[in-house]
């Protein structure tokens, strides 16, 4: 069986070679059916051209007349054998860009050849590569990796800072404002995180936010201040942090608060502006959370660093007041502090407000028990000689009071009496009867003594001189015979007397006319003078 197959094989040849060669003489003439006989075999790299008579006429496939007329492979194509009628079109990822090629080449690194019989590789397109010979496409580069040239073998990775989220990139991407990426060879890029920031393109890395800001979410191009009443005292923060209370900030990105100055305070957090110690309570220290209360017996107005007490005349029973309250008419405060006004003791009033001291009830007035009330004016016919406490009198025997009021009782004129207490009227005064006197005005009229005489409204007794007598009649003295004699004797005494002068001073003024002043009586040497 094996046997038969074989002769039947080559029987087939045979007659395959029979038929090309009559066939071959039936298609070209031109051989008129003689074979040329000694033919050269087609060299590698060359084929036989059968549409020609010289190679077609040659008994055997693949020869020519003369080696001069086998035909070099064209650009693209190849032929590794002899006697060949025909070139072989290189495959993909081979060229041949010359003529006559036995083989074709392969594509260098870089390169490709994507179809058969090509006369050249083509360089790998930017964004690809290839890394192996003879091959007929060419990779894409990975997402993090690129290429911006033709023809190269590998590509690059992106650096840090940048990105290629892509296959076949041409050019990695830098990362944006609030990004990053500090690996090279990446696909994407990572967002900053909270409290770090970054305002540049491309960077490897984030920057932490400064104290006194904060970058709350994820990808910030860019740290925010800290709002008025938020502090931030480290870096990298997501958040600022409240003011405490009694703390406060009006300004933005502060890396701390200021406490509250004196005499303010501030009871929340997050606080812009300090609030002033309200009116009727105090601060006196920085970072109040609260002000402290005006106790009774003081006051403040707004923004006070201490309470003051209230002044003599004034009180506040009260706390967190801003004012005292000025003290009652009939009431007094005698200090500083007070937390309530005094009233009056008996005897005593002020009258009017804000007094420190109580006075005695003037003369006149009175007031029976301690109170607010005032000194109230004596009713008619009674009288207060001294300031003080004491009640109202009567007014004694001998005098009177016309009308209520602070006026003392008035003395009865004189020579008039008023035995009865607590008169109301003059007319109360009683005039002193004849041959009576009344030495006191409260008192009974008294006799007149027998030496003198007492008209009515005597005061005093008038008595007579002693040569006198009196006459209770017509209320005069009268002229007794005792003093006539003596009235006599006197006339004449004064008479004579009066001669007697007359008659010396005539007689001196005499001797004067006549005689020198001052001559000497005696001669002797002594000095006599003489005279009246």
């Amino acid at each position: 069986m094996v046997n038969f197959s074989l002769r039947s094989v080559y029987g087939i040849a045979l007659l395959l070679i029979y038929l090309k060669i009559n066939l071959s003489v039936k298609v070209n003439p031109q051989c008129n059916g003689t074979f040329i006989e000694n033919c050269t075999s087609c060299e590698p790299g060359t084929y036989a051209n059968e549409s020609g008579v010289d190679c077609y006429c040659c008994q055997v496939f693949g020869q020519c007349k003369v080696d001069s007329l086998c035909v070099p492979c064209a650009r693209g194509y190849y032929n590794p054998t002899w006697q060949k009628t025909y070139c072989v079109p290189c495959e993909k990822g081979h060229y041949a860009n010359v003529t006559g090629k036995q083989e074709c080449d392969g594509c260098e690194a870089g390169y490709f050849a994507n179809k058969n019989g090509s006369i050249e590789c083509q360089p790998c397109a930017e964004g690809e590569f290839q890394n192996i010979t003879k091959q007929s496409s060419c990779n894409k580069c990975d997402p993090g990796w690129y290429q911006n040239k033709t023809g190269q073998e590998e590509c690059l990775m992106c650096e840090t800072g940048h990105f290629s989220v892509h296959p076949a990139s041409t050019g990695c991407t830098a990362c944006t404002e609030g990004e990053y990426q500090n690996v090279t060879g990446q696909k994407n890029c990572l967002k900053c995180s909270p409290g770090y920031f970054q305002d540049q393109k491309a960077q490897a890395e984030c920057l932490m936010c400064k104290t006194g800001t904060f970058s709350k979410g994820e990808g910030s191009p860019k740290c925010d201040d800290c709002p008025k009443g938020y502090y931030q005292n480290a870096t990298g923060q997501a958040v600022c942090d409240m003011c405490n209370p009694g703390h406060f900030q009006n300004v933005t990105g502060k890396s701390l608060c200021e406490p509250c100055p004196v005499a303010h305070y501030c009871k929340g957090t997050r606080c812009i502006d300090c609030q002033p110690c309200p009116a009727g309570t105090y601060g006196n220290n920085t970072g109040l959370v609260d002000c402290s209360a005006c106790l009774p017996g003081s006051y403040s107005a707004s923004g006070a660093t201490h309470c003051l007490e209230c002044q003599n005349g004034h009180y506040q029973d009260k706390k967190n007041q801003s004012s005292c309250v000025t003290c009652d008419s009939g009431t007094v405060c005698n200090k500083t502090g007070c937390t309530h006004c005094d009233p009056c003791p008996e005897g005593e009033e002020a009258d009017g407000k804000g007094l420190s001291e109580c006075a005695k009830c003037q003369p006149g007035t009175y007031k029976t028990a301690a109170g607010p009330s005032l000194c109230q004016e004596f009713p008619d016919g009674t009288y207060k000689t001294a300031a003080g406490p004491s009640l109202c009198q009567e007014c004694p025997d001998g005098t009177y009071k016309t009308a209520a009021g602070p006026s003392l009782c008035q003395e009865c004129p004189d020579g008039t009496y008023n035995t009865n207490s607590g008169s109301q009227s003059k007319q109360d005064c009683l005039l002193c009867p004849e041959d009576k006197f009344c030495p006191s005005s409260g008192d009974n009229p008294q006799p007149c003594p027998a030496s003198a005489y007492c008209p009515a409204g005597s005061s005093d007794p008038e008595f007579c001189n002693t040569l006198l007598k009196p006459n209770k009649i017509k209320m005069n003295c009268e002229v007794t015979p005792s003093f006539i004699v003596v009235m006599s004797v006197i006339g004449l005494v004064v008479l004579v007397v009066g001669v007697f002068v007359t008659y010396r001073v005539r007689r001196y003024y005499k001797l004067r006319a006549g005689q020198p002043d001052r001559e000497p009586l005696t001669k002797s040497g002594t000095h006599v003078y003489t005279g009246l």
